[in-house]
């Protein structure tokens, strides 16, 4: 194994490439997923790779409210990892060479990208390998061993800010850190997905998706007064109508600072081809309710419930009208 390894980084040395190869260890337990199950099936690969065995379904159970319910997020993902006593960091501004530190380190990373460089579509993988010129992922969609150069996977990771999520047993706390380097704080990372987005902006105003991250960086460093204008930015100059499915970034500054109408709008435009979406009906209601429209802000709250039966707000928000 030794010399095999040796003589690959000889030859990719020998062709010019920086990177050598290295994957994370752990069997990837592997499947193709069922409609609307790229999270599960990453979730159910990460944990696999850390000695836990579960079923696509019972992951998909566990993470969605509701059969119908079509999207996850990297939150409910974190808090779900958390339960098998994993720790969990969420950071933005991912590159390929900080994937690769990751997984040279032993972390496996999730992603969230579009399925393709060419579409819009939000999808979730798992990064678990690289080479000289690709980072290889366990994709749900196209197999085990799914590869991407360097700039199909910036280009894949744009819409979403480069958020990733890392899942790590409490004793691999120090190796991740040094991995991470500055990206470990949370602030020093959104500082710099703020500034890759300003440049972003800089060379290209019309960047929806560079005024969407500077949204978020603004947003999770805790100001959603300037974090609602570059959403609203963002908005204008066009996002795919998919994009609100995936992200309610916006929503919630925009909310935050009484911008209920422009909420109302865009949840509402969503929702006309995406109903059983509780984040998008959890945005409205809570527009709708700022807005003083109580009929109609009960109607999204009892949606809400449709998906996602647990949740705490939906039911105080329809136990007060009673």
């Amino acid at each position: 194994m030794k010399f095999a390894a040796l003589l690959l980084a000889s030859s990719l040395a020998f062709a010019g490439v920086s990177h050598a190869a290295s994957s994370v260890p752990g069997s990837l337990g592997f499947e193709y997923q069922r409609l609307n199950n790229c999270g599960p099936v990453t979730a159910k690969m990460t944990l696999s790779l850390y000695g836990v065995r579960l079923t696509q379904a019972t992951v998909a159970d566990a993470l969605k409210g509701a059969r119908t319910d079509r999207n996850v997020t990297t939150v409910e993902m974190a808090a779900y990892f958390e339960r098998f006593g994993l720790n969990t960091v969420r950071r933005w501004a991912l590159t390929p060479a900080l994937t690769r530190r990751l997984i040279d380190a032993g972390f496996p990373v999730v992603l969230h990208q579009t399925q393709t460089p060419k579409d819009d579509i939000g999808h979730f993988r798992l990064a678990h390998a690289f080479d000289g010129k690709n980072i290889y992922s366990g994709d749900s969609m196209f197999g085990p061993r799914t590869r991407h150069n360097d700039a199909d996977f910036q280009k894949m990771s744009a819409p979403y800010g480069g958020e990733f999520l890392i899942a790590y047993r409490p004793n691999q706390t120090r190796a991740l850190e040094r991995a991470l380097g500055a990206d470990w704080n949370r602030t020093s990372n959104l500082r710099r997905l703020e500034t890759n987005s300003r440049n972003a902006i800089k060379r290209n105003p019309r960047d929806a998706y560079a005024w969407w991250s500077l949204g978020q960086a603004l947003l999770y460093s805790g100001s959603s007064r300037a974090a609602a204008p570059a959403f609203r930015e963002a908005a204008r100059i066009g996002l795919p109508k998919k994009h609100f499915w995936y992200q309610q970034d916006a929503f919630d500054a925009w909310n935050r600072v009484g911008w209920y109408s422009l909420t109302r709008e865009y949840a509402s435009a969503a929702l006309r081809a995406y109903r059983t979406s509780a984040e998008l009906n959890l945005a409205l209601a809570r527009a709708l309710t700022g807005l003083k429209r109580q009929r109609e802000a009960n109607a999204a709250w009892r949606a809400v419930l449709g998906e996602a039966p647990d949740n705490r707000e939906a039911r105080a928000a329809l136990a007060r009208q009673n």
